[in-house]
């Protein structure tokens, strides 16, 4: 009977125990580091090994990346890390390894890493954005990608400029300098309707403006979704990250 009751007891311990595959990722990804930190980089593989890569968003993603490339690196699986760590710099091309927490020999390795995958993480490389294009469209739309609507948003506005500028100028020619206009040269009609085509263009041309700065911040600061190909030992993996 004791038997049995101590069995049970260690049972419902190991039922209390939560899995580290049931908390949540960020807790498992601190564990990991601190016992990386503390040297134990075979607990801290075995940690984030639990972790489904696919659920995580962009930075536990980066760190999970960084953390399986040090375990592998200290394990001795050379292959491996450099996979884990270009993945990490796929992610982060501006990550570094902390000197203080790191290991030379593992960071000579990371930027080793760094180096032989120069080329293809250039390739990978996004130009860098400037929010102040956006109040200069259609400079906004190219530098956000959308190309279309932004030829679009020029051509109309080389339009409206066209009509807006060739209209006063043709109406400082036929009238005073304060616009108005004699009847000598029968021309007060074809005045009046001119002003009113160049006050119509210039108000489509702000209009166009405002539409162009607004469009150009909102998707601007819209999250950003990136398709990265990752190599692995028998072929690659395909990873969808970014805000959703």
């Amino acid at each position: 009977m004791k038997i049995a009751l101590a069995m049970l007891l260690i049972a419902g311990t190991a039922v209390a125990q939560p899995s580290v595959t049931t908390r949540d990722p960020s807790a498992v990804l601190r564990a990991a580091d601190a016992e990386g930190a503390a040297g134990d980089w075979a607990r801290a593989g075995e940690l984030v090994a639990t972790l489904e890569l696919d659920h995580l968003d962009r930075a536990d993603l980066a760190e999970a990346r960084r953390l399986r490339g040090l375990a592998a690196f200290f394990a001795n699986d050379l292959d491996r890390a450099d996979r884990e760590l270009y993945a990490w710099l796929l992610l982060d091309q501006d990550a570094r390894l902390d000197p203080a927490v790191t290991p030379p020999e593992a960071i000579g390795f990371f930027e080793g890493v760094r180096t032989r995958h120069a080329a293809e993480l250039k390739a990978h490389r996004k130009p860098v954005k400037h929010v102040s294009l956006n109040f200069l469209p259609p400079w906004g739309q190219f530098q956000n990608g959308d190309t279309t609507k932004g030829w679009v948003i020029a051509g109309t506005g080389a339009a409206l400029i066209g009509a807006d500028l060739g209209s006063y100028l043709l109406l400082r020619h036929w009238c005073n300098a304060d616009l108005t206009c004699d009847d000598n040269g029968d021309r007060t009609s074809s005045a009046r309707t001119l002003r009113t085509a160049n006050l119509v263009a210039g108000g489509a041309l702000v209009a166009l403006y405002a539409y162009g700065v607004v469009d150009g911040l909102w998707n601007y600061r819209s999250p950003q979704r990136e398709l990265i190909l990752v190599p692995t030992g028998d072929g690659a993996q395909v990873m969808f990250v970014g805000s959703f």
